[in-house]
Order: C-alpha cells, then sequence, then structure tokens
C-alpha cells in the first residue's frame, strides 16, 4: 500500500491533530507524539532507509522531515496536498541524495507529526524558512526550494523571502491560500526560477504561468510546458511508493538546479 499525496484543487488542508489553532497562547507547542512513526517505512508504507525527525523552528514548533545524502547543494521538498504530507517526495529525495545532493522532505504544519504555535501554523514564509534553515545546519552553501502543486505555489510565492538560492514550483496553482498570486511573486523573484507545467493538467492555468516567469528580473526565469497532464511530484517522477521510479524529468530538474546554484 502506497500512501499518496493530493492535488491542486483548494487552498490546502490538513489531516488533523497537526493545527495547533486552538491549543492557547502563540508560543504553546504540543511535543510530539510517543506514537508517532519513527520511520518512513512506517509512516509511508514503503521499503528502504529514512529516519522521521523534528525540525524546529525558532519559536519552539517541530515541523517533520526527512534527509538524505548531504553536500553543499540542498534541495527543500514543499508536499502537494493529501493526507501523506511528505511521503510522496520520498522516492524523489532518496535519489536526489544518492547523486551528492542533500534532499530535505519537511511536512507544512498540519500534516505527520508536525506541531506548531498557531502563529507558525499562519506563516508560510516561517515554516518555509525553518526548513532552509536547516538544510544550510547541515552543511549547504546553496539551497533550492522546490514544490509540488500546493508546494509549488508556496515555493514561488515565499522561497526567496524564506532564504532559497533559487526556486522551483510544479504545477503550482497561481493562486494559494497564505502566499502572494504567481504573477506577483513572479515580480519579487529575483533569484533563478523555474516554472514547470503540463498544458493537460486542468487545475493548472499555464497562461497565467507564463506570464509569472516573464515578470521576474531573474537572470534565469525558465518556463516548461510539458505535454500530458502530469501534475505535482508526478512530474519527476513514474509510480508510486516501492514502484516508483524517477523521470527524465526529474533529471532534468536536477540539472536545472545545479546549474542555477553553480552561476
Amino acid at each position: 500500500m502506497a500512501v499518496l499525496g493530493g492535488c491542486a484543487g483548494g487552498p490546502g488542508a490538513g489531516n488533523g491533530p497537526g493545527d495547533g489553532s486552538s491549543r492557547g497562547p502563540s508560543r504553546t507547542v504540543t511535543p510530539l507524539p510517543t506514537a508517532a512513526p519513527a520511520t518512513v517505512a512506517e509512516r509511508c508504507f514503503v521499503d528502504g532507509p529514512g529516519d522521521l525527525e523534528p525540525l524546529e523552528a525558532a519559536d519552539g514548533s517541530a515541523l517533520t522531515s526527512v534527509a538524505y545524502g548531504a553536500g553543499t547543494v540542498a534541495v527543500v521538498l514543499l508536499h502537494q496536498t493529501g493526507a501523506g504530507g511528505l511521503c510522496g517526495w520520498v522516492p524523489y529525495a532518496r535519489w536526489l541524495g544518492e547523486r551528492g545532493v542533500l534532499a530535505l522532505a519537511v511536512d507544512d504544519c498540519v500534516h505527520g507529526a508536525s506541531r506548531c504555535t498557531p502563529a507558525l501554523t499562519g506563516d508560510t514564509r516561517g515554516q518555509v524558512a525553518a526548513a532552509v534553515d536547516a538544510a544550510r545546519a547541515r552543511g549547504a552553501s546553496a539551497v533550492a526550494v522546490v514544490g509540488a502543486s500546493m508546494g509549488g505555489a508556496r515555493a514561488l510565492g515565499v522561497g526567496q523571502a524564506a532564504g532559497a538560492d533559487a526556486v522551483v514550483d510544479l504545477s503550482g496553482p497561481d493562486r494559494w491560500q497564505g502566499v502572494p498570486d504567481a504573477v506577483e511573486a513572479g515580480r519579487a523573484t529575483t533569484v533563478p526560477l523555474l516554472v514547470v507545467s503540463s498544458d493537460g493538467d486542468t487545475g493548472i492555468d499555464g497562461g497565467v504561468l507564463d506570464d509569472a516567469v516573464a515578470a521576474s528580473p531573474a537572470r534565469v526565469a525558465d518556463r516548461w510546458r510539458l505535454e500530458g497532464d502530469r501534475h505535482g511530484w508526478d512530474v519527476v517522477t513514474d509510480g508510486v511508493g516501492n514502484d516508483a521510479t524517477v523521470s527524465s524529468e526529474g533529471g532534468r530538474v536536477l540539472a536545472w538546479v545545479r546549474a542555477a546554484l553553480s552561476g
């Protein structure tokens, strides 16, 4: 059984106990439950390595995360909607880690075992910044934020403000709660930017994403429009769980990240 992750259809949804909005003062954080899965295998129903770790934010919040590989180049992976949270990124994260990249997949405040203050729950930039800071603390000198669907809109909307050196948006809707719309975000993005979508993906307005990239003053601002209807992390992987393999587009994204961060 594989845990699947969601779609582009709405402003984001949690899966129950991750929302700290009614837990009292803004600095109150519920500890990670002792019964929470400790490994990717337990949580995501996939074979292979991967320990889930709490990624601590400055206000005491903790986001669940998993890291693969090491190196001076890091990729922070922001997930799409669905109860699986970061699980859909695991095949690609492992693949990146095997290729000399530090890959850090992280849950937002309302997925997995993440426990956040109400302030951080409502602060998308702060959540992404916590992940970028964690990647740098592990030794990365250059960090790309790569997001799928909801995560793509968040990557484009707040990636640079959160400290990213490059931004990749895979099928991000042009509007999403808690972040600027795509064109406004494009205008504010001066770091290398890549926006990818499929022309057959009916939930995505490819024309607006074209405008977002055209509005960016970044020295590298690339737009890939693909055939078919792949969405989110399905752009870079084929299949799910133990059957997942990295697609040719997954290799292209890694090559783009390396070139963008070396320039």
